[in-house]
């Protein structure tokens, strides 16, 4: 059991994560979830309109 451990080490050592998504993926994945960005929405502010 201790040998498994010292060549599972020895292996993990040489791997290198990587887990980088790109911005575009990011943004994708957040619009699919509901992200909007605050110039996309239209606000209308109902005390401002009657003056």
């Amino acid at each position: 059991m201790g040998i498994g451990i010292i060549i599972s080490t020895v292996i993990m050592t040489g791997v290198k994560f990587n887990y980088e998504i790109s911005k575009v993926k990011v943004e994708d994945k957040a619009r699919s979830m509901g992200m909007i960005y605050p110039d996309e929405v239209k606000v209308i502010n109902n005390k401002e309109v009657g003056k």
